[in-house]
């Protein structure tokens, strides 16, 4: 299969990690969607995070109470963390100060999202069967954000 390529850095994302980390047999199931992929724009890229977040907040409220607490606390975590590295990368003396091309810390906090929503994926899919993870209604969705 040809490497997909968007000019969505969050569709980017997905696919990567699904490249990363999902077996061949779903992995090939991205073939589908190569020229709607290819189609997207970047302009709603904020609201594709935010529907990465939802849709793993969702996952855990099919599973017990604990599994989704910890799941809200693990995307809290990563804000936090994402916004305090960010927040000390921006500091003078940090080497990367002001530095042009630099990506803004909500940049990270909205790919992090992502990685996320694939990982949820990916477990739901070697501990319960892929045909569960329903991994490709979220891709599908996120493409058709206009």
């Amino acid at each position: 299969m040809a490497h997909i390529t968007s000019p969505s850095p969050i569709i980017e994302v997905f696919v990567n990690e699904v490249h990363r980390s999902f077996p061949e047999s779903e992995r090939n199931k991205l073939a589908i969607h190569e020229a709607a992929i290819a189609g997207t724009t970047s302009e709603e890229d904020s609201h594709r995070a935010r529907l990465c977040v939802k849709w793993v907040i969702g996952i855990a409220r099919n599973q017990k109470r604990r599994e989704q607490l910890k799941q809200r606390l693990h995307i809290w975590k990563n804000d936090w963390s994402a916004f305090g590295f960010a927040a000390a990368d921006d500091m003078p003396g940090s080497r990367s100060h002001h530095r042009v091309g630099k990506a803004e810390f909500i940049e990270d906090v909205r790919i992090k999202w992502v990685e996320n929503a694939v990982a949820a994926a990916n477990r739901i899919g070697e501990e319960h069967g892929w045909e569960k993870s329903h991994w490709e209604l979220l891709l599908t969705e996120l493409i058709e954000c206009k």
